[in-house]
């Protein structure tokens, strides 16, 4: 029967294809629902889901007097926990008020606020993390000391999957990111940006959307190395995206307009290229291979077809025009939530961009049409920085309902109990599924 089915549906998507071949975009939502159910790695999708592993909250403080420079919310103790990653970090004063913004993962229950002085000093208070509400710091029973290691800002990781708005094979590997942000200066803010894994076999660029932020609130971009994802690149390879990068100025410039005035960090215009910088390793010749999505010590790695890459990072900086102090004021509320990272692909004659479920409606640069059905996303965010990302030909989580009436449950994050699946069938259980990996199936 399914077999029969997928055959009817895949013969109905090449007449439709065929009889609107001169039409950029064709996409017709039912056919694809039904293409797009049938190849999911799940019996059903909770049809409330956002794919969130982590809430905005609203912090109120009230900084008491004394010589405070900054404050700095921290997921761990940064006096006794070498681990702790810094949230958000505002400029205060003394005897300042107001509120700010974080983002905190579910599965993390106490928060640190920590006072730094002139000198270095924390000033160190915990106060639970209670889903949902408004939290206010207290400061009355803090403590004081030295953070144990550098700052390391929260980082999250965002996995894209390359076919939308077809099927994907749910691997969550095509292209992944590692993506942190972090307060620099009072009109600045540092977003780095780790290219981790490229398993796509198509061209793919991406970008990030500051949510909230024009074009015209930016006096600058830059990158702390003065380098590029895109340096050297061969502007040929521009094509699939020449509405979007049609003027070589602007496909080279680290900061773009969207549609709507919105301004976006350039990340990089083809991720084989940002990924495989070094044209040395490839002999002097540029090959899209699929890098670091499988083991090497794998019986099915195949030199042709997989390579082992050190991930790359940039740190871009981004720096507001202080005249606008209604902008200056609101980085204060700058949390990850404000990026929009996202991947653009060429699909029968236009461009499709590709966002985690919260912006998935944005359409920076494109217009075409948005799939308004729920089953499994095309991009996940999770709230870890060393997340085990899938190795190709392992789904993330399948769990389907055999025809004997067994659960057949399997992929890289099945744990019963802990497992993407389950998590896919309820989202307000089973979030703590990214903790529970496969290490044999993942990279």
């Amino acid at each position: 029967m399914r077999k029969s089915l997928i055959i009817t549906l895949i013969a109905g998507v090449v007449v439709m294809l065929g009889v609107v071949s001169c039409s950029k975009n064709v996409y017709d939502e039912n056919t694809h629902r039904e293409l797009i159910h049938y190849f999911s790695a799940v019996d059903s999708v909770d049809q409330q889901h956002m794919w969130m592993l982590s809430e905005s909250k609203s912090l109120r403080y009230q900084v008491p007097s004394g010589s405070y420079k900054q404050l700095r919310i921290y997921s761990a103790n940064p006096i006794s926990n070498s681990k702790a990653e810094l949230m958000n970090q505002i400029y205060v004063s003394g005897n300042q008020s107001g509120v700010l913004t974080v983002d905190v993962p579910y599965q993390v229950t106490t928060l640190y606020a920590a006072l730094v002085d002139a000198s270095g000093n924390l000033t160190v208070a915990s106060f639970p993390s209670s889903q949902g509400s408004e939290e206010t710091i207290d400061f009355s029973a803090a403590t004081t000391g030295k953070a144990l290691s550098t700052l390391k800002p929260q980082t999250y990781t965002y996995l894209f999957e390359e076919n939308y708005p077809e099927p994907g094979d749910y691997d969550y590997n095509d292209v992944v990111m590692r993506v942190s942000q972090e307060r620099t200066a009072v009109n600045q803010i540092t977003v780095n940006v780790t290219l981790s894994a490229v398993g796509a076999e198509k061209q793919i660029a991406g970008c990030i959307r500051l949510v909230g932020y024009s074009y015209d609130d930016i006096d600058s971009v830059y990158t702390t190395t003065g380098v590029t994802f895109n340096d050297g690149i061969n502007d040929q390879t521009l094509y699939p995206f020449g509405n979007i990068f049609s003027d070589k100025t602007v496909a080279h410039s680290l900061l773009m307009k969207g549609r709507n005035q919105e301004a976006v960090l350039n990340l990089f215009c083809d991720a084989h290229w940002a990924m495989a910088f070094n044209i040395n390793a490839d002999y002097g010749l540029f090959t899209r291979k699929k890098y670091n999505v499988m083991d090497p010590y794998s019986d099915y790695y195949d030199t042709d077809v997989y390579q082992s890459r050190s991930e790359r990072t940039l740190s871009y900086v981004i720096t507001f025009k202080e005249d606008n102090q209604l902008v200056i004021n609101s980085l204060d509320n700058f949390c990850q939530e404000t990026l929009d990272p996202f991947i653009i692909t060429y699909y029968n004659g236009g461009n499709f961009e590709t966002h985690v479920e919260q912006f998935k409606a944005a359409k920076v640069f494109a217009d075409y049409s948005v799939a308004s059905f729920k089953d499994l996303p095309w991009a996940l965010m999770v709230p870890q920085g060393d997340f085990l990302y899938p190795q190709e030909g392992n789904e993330i989580g399948y769990r389907k309902k055999l025809e004997s009436g067994v659960v057949a449950m399997m992929g890289a994050y099945a744990t019963s109990g802990h497992s993407f699946g389950e998590w896919a069938e309820d989202h307000t259980r089973f979030l703590d599924w990214y903790l529970y990996p496969n290490t044999s199936m993942t990279y």
